[in-house]
């Protein structure tokens, strides 16, 4: 090792250096009073000479390593490689080791191989390596400065070093235990201050090399993602982080958006696929938990840890934070609802980040940059999401945003229908589609009611057309066969049961008498009712019942002759339609604070319960006396076999 006088003699010229997460920022002298002042002119001479001195120990300093590192690697070349070996464990040897150097050491080494770093060719890797997997994160803020820089000066010296650089600096980008901000005579440094430690190294490194962005960044940045059975605290952690990267690496946004809401997608699914996995009565139970939660999170909470980070390093100390117990013992409802509170926490992460692109409340002129961001959702909305059997909550995300401005409710109901109505798509694709937009109109609860009308227009009319070019074909009610016309049937009556107030336009006749009238484009879904494709035997019952209720209610069409017609008849189907709706209520705790101003809740229809009171109270009187008719037949039929 080198003299420790040389060492400590740097130490002292270094104590007045503030320390900032990732460089070093240097104190300017400062007078703290005019007393102070006087004899101004003999102390800056005195100034300027202890000066000169400093500077000229630190340039002895800096030699002395200078001619250390390159002795070291002369004599490698020579083939002695004592020297060598030993540069090597200064980086190599454990922090808690005895002869272990002191980050001032290993600073000053780092500088000077920074000025030789053109040497450290494929015959130094072992030493670049050493110095790659050094303990380097939780150092003082002077070494993490020299330390990027060598980092900058090998990937652009020696491009085959970048994976090994990357990669290492991506794996800080996990969840970190709370031992990696610790080393021995040092003060403990917080995560958050590691992660933007890491950050600044990144965004140095493509600064000088852009291109690795897209060639060692990005797949770096895929492998390290968490698996899906890891605790919430890494994902929330790795998923902030990558976000955090978008911000200097822009060119990435859409990939790892993208990669992102896959990820959080496959955990919604699997929740549903678990909860389907449970006996019936206990996964009844427990999803009607889980809808059933309340908000119960404090306004602007962090969410890599800042805020928590003491707490939970002290449960770590204590043994309380091992996920272990996440990993042994865990019962399949414990994990589900683990998983549920997952999703959340990434959710929200993810609402949160596009807010930033779009404004609080509904915009007639939304910016350029609420636009492009609409876009890239709608694109992970076509890729991703539509696609995507039975997601829960990942939706959400483009429900929230459409709703940010009418052209963007416009936009996503035209892909929508557009998808719904296309015949050279696969018969679950369109039923998807016709599921989402009926979902949506019938929730959306920011979306013009001329919006609602110019959608629904458009289904009626397709279904009236179809109804007057195919009823020759049809044999009678097939999913198989027709299910694309059940669909629209379909989503056109969901729509109406809770945007039936938005399908009414208002006329005044020639005497002034202003009444109001259903849109004439019903009266396609009235044929399509009554036709030989029988909608109301193969849609979903709870929407059929629904909607037959209000329709009559309302005297748009009287369903229940047909309902009738097929219970009595017993009229055969092939199959029934799926009854799935995308954005049916949304019930994660955290998350839900995003949905709640925008979302359409059912209301009961003033009227509506008390015609349905009377039909229960006259169809109990119509079996009561059905029953004493039948005891007054039986009575006579004894009373004629006794006689």
């Amino acid at each position: 090792m080198l003299e420790s006088s040389v060492v400590s003699r740097q130490a002292h010229l270094n104590g007045s250096e503030a320390k900032s997460a990732i460089g070093v920022k240097r104190e300017l002298p400062t007078s703290e009073s005019d007393s102070e002042n006087k004899g101004h002119s003999s102390k800056r001479v005195k100034m300027n000479a202890g000066m000169g001195v400093k500077t000229i120990e630190i340039n002895a300093t800096n030699s002395l390593f200078r001619r250390f590192v390159n002795n070291a690697l002369d004599e490698r070349a020579a083939g002695n490689n004592a020297n060598f070996e030993l540069l090597r464990r200064k980086f190599s040897v454990g922090p808690d080791s005895e002869d272990a150097p002191s980050s001032l050491e290993l600073q000053n080494t780092i500088s000077a191989l920074t000025n030789t770093v053109s040497r450290l060719n494929g015959s130094c890797s072992q030493l670049v390596k050493d110095i790659i997997n050094s303990q380097w994160a939780a150092r003082e803020s002077g070494f993490v400065g020299a330390y990027v820089k060598l980092l900058g000066n090998l990937v652009s010296a020696h491009s085959n070093y970048m994976d090994l650089i990357v990669n290492m600096l991506v794996q800080h980008l996990v969840w970190l235990p709370s031992s990696a901000g610790k080393l021995p005579n040092h003060t403990p440094v917080k995560r958050s201050v590691i992660y933007e430690r890491v950050h600044y190294a990144l965004q140095f490194i493509l600064d000088l090399v852009p291109t690795a962005a897209f060639s060692t960044l990005f797949p770096a940045l895929i492998s390290e993602f968490p698996h899906k059975t890891e605790s919430k605290k890494a994902h929330v952690t790795y998923v902030t982080n990558l976000l955090r990267v978008i911000e200097y690496a822009p060119s990435l946004r859409n990939k790892l958006l993208t990669f992102i809401t896959d990820r959080v997608i496959k955990i919604d699914t699997e929740i549903q696929a678990d909860l389907d996995d449970l006996e019936d009565e206990q996964g009844e139970e427990l999803e009607a938990e889980i809808t059933a939660a309340e908000i119960e999170v404090a306004e602007g909470g962090t969410m890599i840890g800042v805020e928590e980070e003491v707490e939970e390093e002290e449960m770590e100390e204590m043994g309380e934070d091992d996920d272990s117990s996440e990993e042994y013992g865990i019962d399949a409802v414990t994990n589900i609802k683990d998983t549920v509170d997952k999703l959340d926490a990434m959710l929200d992460i993810l609402f949160s980040y596009y807010s930033k692109s779009f404004p609080n409340k509904s915009v007639e002129t939304p910016t350029q940059e609420s636009i492009e961001s609409f876009a890239l959702i709608m694109k992970l909305f076509n890729g991703i999401i539509l696609p995507t059997y039975r997601s829960r909550y990942t939706q959400f995300l483009v429900f929230w945003a459409a709703q940010k401005a009418p052209r963007f409710s416009d936009t996503f109901c035209v892909t929508a229908i557009t998808k719904a109505l296309d015949n050279t798509l696969q018969p679950g694709a369109r039923q998807a589609a016709a599921a989402y937009v009926a979902s949506f109109i019938a929730r959306a609860k920011l979306m013009p009611g001329q919006y609602v009308q110019i959608a629904t227009k458009i289904m009626c009319r397709w279904l009236g057309a179809f109804v007057d070019q195919r009823s020759t074909e049809c044999e009678g009610p097939d999913v198989s066969k027709w299910g694309g016309f059940y669909s629209v049937c379909q989503a056109v009556m969901y729509i109406f049961c809770f945007r039936w107030k938005d399908l009414r336009e208002v006329e005044e006749d020639e005497f002034g008498v202003i009444e109001e009238r259903w849109m004439g484009f019903l009266q396609d879904l009235n044929k399509a009712i009554a036709s030989k494709f029988n909608p109301l035997k193969v849609c979903s019952p709870a929407v059929v019942e629904t909607f037959a209720k209000i329709a009559s209610h309302f005297q748009l069409v009287y369903c229940f002759t047909i309902i009738e017609q097929n219970k009595r008849k017993g009229l055969s189907s092939q199959g029934e339609l799926d009854s799935y709706f995308p954005f049916d209520p949304y019930s994660l705790k955290r998350s839900k604070r995003w949905i709640q101003g925008c979302y359409n809740e059912w209301e009961p229809i003033e009227g509506l319960e008390d015609e349905e009171e009377e039909d229960n109270d006259s169809s109990e009187e119509s079996d009561n006396d059905n029953e004493s008719v039948i005891e007054e037949e039986v009575d006579d039929d004894e009373s004629e076999a006794h006689e």
